[in-house]
């Protein structure tokens, strides 16, 4: 049931030498991302039932797979194939390496439908992780505040033209 995008060749480039095309599929993905995080933000926001076993009890958590599938192919282009400068990596690198395990199980969840609910983390557990939620905001905002810099920097080199 699961088909592979080929989208060609990875891309070993920083967001400076993006191609315009490139930049704003990252601004595309950028913006889906934010949106899963403030749903989640909302749906955290009211809370959900700590004691209740029943499996299903996840789904108004789906916005957390998504945000952290969509954060996945940020961490994986930063960290293999130069998306951010070596400072802004630095910054995060951490964050990164420690949270991608975590991420790619949440992508697979997005994309592989599983024989049974007992393989995948239920979000009640992985949100008692505090540390790894934090690590997320900080990796998302940092990601955000690149591609905001460099849309700006080509807004303003576009005037001086």
């Amino acid at each position: 049931m699961s088909t592979r995008v080929d989208a060609g060749a990875p891309v070993n480039a920083s967001l400076r030498e993006a191609s315009l095309d490139r930049l704003a599929c990252l601004l595309r993905h950028w913006a889906w991302a934010d949106e899963a995080r403030s749903a989640f933000d909302r749906q955290l926001a009211v809370g959900w039932d700590d004691e209740d076993n029943d499996p299903m009890s996840d789904h108004p958590f789906g916005s957390y797979y998504h945000w952290c599938a969509l954060l996945c192919g940020f961490a994986e282009e930063a960290l293999e194939h130069g998306l951010l400068s070596p400072f802004q990596l630095e910054a995060i690198r951490q964050d990164l390496e420690v949270s991608l395990p975590g991420l790619r199980a949440c992508r697979q969840l997005l994309v592989v439908i599983p024989p049974s609910l007992e393989e995948q983390p239920r979000i009640v557990d992985l949100l008692r992780d505090e540390e790894m939620l934090e690590r997320l905001r900080r990796a998302h905002n940092a990601f955000g505040d690149a591609l905001r810099e460099e849309r700006l920097s080509r807004e303003v080199d576009s005037l001086d033209h």
